[in-house]
């Protein structure tokens, strides 16, 4: 049986709805199959069953995820630039796939050998972006001396809780996580940050004697 992709997206997609508002477990194939008007044959096939469903989603994600972050890092020049493009790259692609995001990051709170595999793959490779970043802006003396793995702990939190969060933002805040205004916004307060707590302080210009 060949693959037809459109099929495949469109079973993707109502897995990713029924994953969003019952969960993981309490979702089934054949829901799955149901909400895309497909046979739950399907679903083994294309995917290898449930687990491999939400295993192709998590990869898909992340592959995506660390593809424009890697990308935005070769754009720029300059340590303090470079982070900056790297966080907004971040924000952007789970503001652009922001069910997923919120998907993915529910699903990897949870302790499995999925979730393991996923930290050891992909979370160590932004990991280490982040940390070669940070690196070069201490050899530059752009950043400051602080623990890298204090740094990176608290960029992540900034990256993730948006779309982690979204609906206690919505209802206390008022404020949408997707919406592009969120983002410019959100955006100037990360720069403040690196920039305060991250970045080496400038010496003050010196005043014009006249």
């Amino acid at each position: 049986m060949a693959v037809n992709q459109g099929t495949k997206d469109k079973v993707a997609e109502a897995a990713i709805g029924l994953f969003m508002t019952k969960g993981y477990s309490g979702t089934s194939v054949r829901a799955i199959a149901g909400r895309a008007g497909v046979n739950v044959a399907l679903i083994s096939y294309y995917f290898g069953g449930k687990k491999g469903m939400l295993e192709h989603l998590i990869n898909t994600y992340l592959e995506g995820y660390l593809k424009e972050l890697e990308e935005a890092s070769e754009q720029v020049s300059g340590s303090f630039e470079c982070l900056v493009a790297i966080i907004e790259a971040a924000l952007q692609f789970q503001q652009t796939h922001h069910r997923m995001a919120r998907l993915v990051l529910r699903e990897l709170t949870l302790d499995s050998i999925l979730v393991r595999e996923v930290m050891a793959s992909y979370y160590m490779k932004e990991k280490h972006l982040f940390r070669q970043v940070l690196e070069a802006g201490k050899e530059a003396g752009v950043f400051k001396g602080m623990r890298k793995e204090w740094a990176i702990l608290h960029l992540r939190g900034m990256i993730t809780m948006p779309f982690l969060h979204a609906q206690h933002i919505r209802e206390v805040f008022h404020l949408e996580p997707s919406d592009r205004t969120f983002l410019y916004h959100y955006m100037k307060h990360v720069r403040q940050f690196v920039e305060v707590q991250i970045c080496e302080p400038q010496p003050a210009a010196a005043s014009l004697v006249v």
